[in-house]
This record gives C-alpha cells, structure tokens and sequence, in this order.
C-alpha cells in the first residue's frame, strides 16, 4: 500500500539544493587539499595556518576550520581555482556567511522586481 503525498498549499515545497559540479571535479579537491596544507597572511602581517578559522581568529578565538570558503562567490564572477580568492572557515562561520550572501541576492532581486 502506498501513502499519496498530501498537498498542503500554505506550505512551501521544499526543493533540494543542487551541488556545484565544479566541486566534485579532481581539480578542485586537489586544490582544496594543497590550500588547507599552506597558510595565510592577515593583513598586520600575522600568518596563519589554513586549519584554523579565519572569522574566528580574528575574534580572537582558535576553531579548527574543516570548510574551504571562496570569498567571491564563482556565481558572482568569484574565480573558481584562485588562491587569493579561498579562506579556511569552520561550519558555524560558513553557514553565517552563505546565509548572508543568499540573503544580499534575494533583496537585489526583490529590488529589481518592485
């Protein structure tokens, strides 16, 4: 017996996000792992390891970063394989600063429409 999916029109369908093929390609792993194996300069001339958080650090706190963050979105022109264009952050930092960007292109996008 199978249950039919009910239909409830106050409730937005949820719709699954797609990945970016780009970071499933052996180019960007490969990437990825020689970025977190080197470090970064801040701009007082403080160097970093690529294993902590970057936003953290800077907060004064030491969170060992396990994502790779592109600072220019590659959506928003953002090159895909540059160095200078990556930083190393932990979940909670990326989940604020993704969270953030989507929240800038959905109000560029309300403006457009009104």
């Amino acid at each position: 017996m199978q249950i039919k999916k009910i239909k409830r029109p106050w409730v937005p369908e949820q719709h699954s996000r797609k990945y970016e093929p780009f970071y499933r390609t052996s180019t960007w792993l490969n990437l990825r792992k020689s970025f977190m194996l080197g470090t970064t300069t801040l701009p007082d001339g403080k160097v970093i390891p690529n294993t902590i958080c970057i936003h953290c650090y800077k907060e004064g706190k030491t969170t060992p970063a396990n994502t790779i963050d592109h600072i220019h979105r590659i959506k928003d022109g953002g090159a895909a394989t540059d160095m200078n264009n990556l930083q190393a952050l932990c979940m909670k930092c990326h989940n604020r600063k993704s969270g953030e960007e989507g929240n800038q292109v959905k109000m560029k996008t309300n403006f457009k429409k009104t």
